[in-house]
């Protein structure tokens, strides 16, 4: 038997509600949406922001048709450190004990 909340289909929902389905936090939420890879949400009306889900899903089933549209890419700027090359170490001296 079902209950009456699994009917239940989602048209607009608020950043927590969408946050909460995608299983992320809020704030990786925010970072997708600036990205690009969630769309902006439909509805701004002052403090009223829904996103339309079905829109989100569907953005979120496509396949990214570039690398750039990865949500955990850092953008380039002054404040991101490209790693630094590591040099080789010698290899250790085996000892054995006596």
């Amino acid at each position: 038997m079902t209950s009456a909340d699994d009917n239940i289909r989602l048209v607009f929902v608020s950043r927590k509600t969408a946050a909460a389905l995608l299983e992320i936090s809020p704030d990786t939420f925010d970072q997708w949406v600036r990205s690009g890879f969630i769309p902006p949400a439909a509805v701004n009306r002052g403090q009223i922001i829904r996103w339309h889900w079905p829109t989100v899903e569907a953005k979120l089933a496509e396949r990214p048709s570039n690398v750039e549209s990865d949500p955990f890419k850092l953008p380039d700027g002054p404040y991101v450190r490209k790693p630094k090359p590591r040099k080789p170490r010698a290899p250790r001296a085996l000892v054995e004990p006596i």
